[in-house]
């Protein structure tokens, strides 16, 4: 009869103000980076007529957890093609490109813009 009591009752939800406070700024960064993705897009749309970009683009990794990776913008041109990889950051930026990991402002760290593209391109790389 206690098991069938308990289960009965409200189970509480652990929202502490801690986690509530990290779903907000997960928000705000996918937020941020949309919009420095956007100022991109402005300024590769002024690129020559016989250039042409794509922006966004998702491709299979079966690496990546959701077996997808994702490319900000890839840039063709008659001199090559060429990956971009946006951050939206303010401040200074602490990294090197041997460097995994690279830190802004000495607080917050993100993974090294290069490590990511090239984690990317090896897996399809002939």
């Amino acid at each position: 009869m206690l098991l069938f009591l308990n289960f009965l009752k409200k189970q509480k939800t652990e929202t502490t103000p801690e986690k509530a406070k990290t779903a907000a700024l997960k928000q705000v960064a996918v937020r941020k980076g949309e919009i420095g993705e956007y100022k991109i897009d402005i300024q590769l749309d002024q690129l020559p007529k016989d250039c042409r970009f794509l922006s966004d683009l998702l491709i299979k990794n079966p690496r990546a957890k959701s077996g997808y990776s994702q490319i900000d913008h890839v840039v063709l041109t008659p001199y090559g093609i060429f990956v971009i990889e946006t951050k939206n950051y303010q401040g200074t930026i602490y990294g090197g490109k041997d460097r995994k990991t690279w830190s802004v402002n000495g607080k917050f760290k993100m993974m090294s813009p290069f490590v990511q593209t090239m984690g990317i391109l090896k897996h399809y790389r002939p």
